[in-house]
């Protein structure tokens, strides 16, 4: 049986509000990108709801939410909904009573797998208004979400992914820099990188990093990213000397073994020696010298998109692992986490004879995959391995065929 849906984005706006219909090209774009694309079919969807569904000027089609029961289609196991309280909404809201009470229920939806996520339009007074009755006591998405490119999209992505790791907690930033620079690293104006990191976290709603380098003695920063991997992510900044250093290296390292996100913040100046292997196979962000400030919220915007995935596919996972799947990693697997599952999968069954692996899209090159079998079977695995994607799954019939 297919997965079901797992979040349902739905943007509700009133016709004559220009910025709703705005509003949701940007949202379905973004949940149509390339940050959602590895995930399998239908896991994630965006539906406008504005055009009367029973006559014109009636409010629109009624949501399909979770716990409203099995049915066609099914209900997603989570489910976004982002009001856009412009004039006409309000309006609506004020004069017909209908548009009134299909807001009401949209208000009262949210729960453990319901998230209501009103966003104002600038210029709109609400006051004393029956909509700032019905949505005034939800937390809104932040005043300049619609104006900001990127924002309404992190923000969105950022409350889903708290609601999937049933948390009120922002999302935990780990910022992994080096120290130590390279001769061009200190050019930039306001200091290093690092510090440019520090002041765009601290002016988003974000609001919660934590710098690996600032821990007081005998705190076990391995234990704090491991507790807390559900809701937390890692940004490399990656200048220079960066993936030289022993610190760096374990930090990528344990955040690797415990599925936490990961994007680069690429910004090498003279370059490195050497690199190392432990710091690739991670989504990158360039670093642009006269858009700091920019470059540094789109690795943020990244990141935040990393987490949501990692939840979305870990939910997806239920229900691929019932097909027969040995590991369902949210990351392609790579030396510095396979050797690790292999090893743990070869003591709790030494006797399999045929490894079932699923990932995200896309799939590993040939020698990438090569490098994979000749792992599983320096590890005792002597046997058949399938790597595969949701794509190449579906393409084999979605059914594991043991020829």
């Amino acid at each position: 049986m297919p997965a079901p849906p797992i979040l349902d984005v739905y943007v509700v706006w009133h016709p004559d509000d220009e910025a709703g219909a705005r509003a949701f090209e940007r949202i379905h774009t973004h949940f149509h990108s390339d940050a959602y694309s590895g995930l399998a079919g239908g896991a994630v969807e965006v539906y406008a709801r504005s055009l009367g569904w029973s006559a014109p000027g009636a409010p629109p089609r009624p949501l399909l939410l979770p716990g409203s029961g099995a049915g066609t289609p099914r209900p997603a196991h989570l489910s976004a909904i982002v009001p856009v309280l412009g004039a006409g909404l309000r309006d609506a809201a004020q004069h017909d009573p209908p548009w009134a009470d299909y807001l009401r229920v949209i208000a009262g939806s949210d729960s453990d797998t319901i998230v209501v996520l009103p966003v104002a339009v600038p210029g709109v007074n609400l006051t004393d208004s029956v909509l700032q009755s019905v949505v005034g006591a939800i937390q809104r998405l932040p005043s300049d979400a619609l104006a900001n490119v990127g924002l309404l999209e992190r923000s969105v992505a950022q409350a889903v992914a708290q609601k999937a790791a049933g948390s009120t907690a922002p999302v935990r930033v780990f910022i992994s820099h080096a120290k130590h620079f390279s001769g061009n690293e200190t050019d930039l104006p306001g200091g290093p990188l690092y510090e440019h990191v520090r002041s765009v976290i601290a002016g988003t709603h974000l609001a919660e990093f934590f710098d690996a380098h600032d821990l007081l003695p005998g705190t076990d920063w391995a234990a704090e990213l491991e507790a807390s991997a559900g809701n937390s992510a890692l940004l490399m900044v990656r200048t220079d000397r960066y993936a030289s250093r022993e610190w760096t290296q374990r930090e990528v390292l344990v955040a690797k073994q415990n599925d936490v996100p990961i994007v680069g913040l690429i910004a090498l100046t003279e370059g490195e020696s050497r690199g190392s292997f432990l710091m690739d196979h991670v989504p990158t962000v360039p670093l642009s010298h006269d858009a700091v400030t920019a470059s540094v919220a789109a690795s943020l915007n990244r990141l935040v998109d990393e987490v949501l995935k990692r939840a979305l596919w870990e939910a997806q996972s239920i229900y691929i692992q019932e097909e027969g799947f040995d590991w369902t990693p949210v990351h392609a697997p790579e030396p510095t986490t396979a050797v690790d599952w292999l090893s743990r999968h070869q003591s709790d069954h030494p006797d399999d004879d045929h490894l079932w692996i699923i990932h995200p899209d896309p799939p590993l090159g040939p020698a990438e995959r090569a490098v994979i079998d000749d792992l599983c079977q320096l590890a005792g695995f002597d046997t058949r391995v399938d790597i595969l994607t949701p794509r190449t799954f579906a393409a084999r019939g979605g059914v594991l065929d043991e020829r």
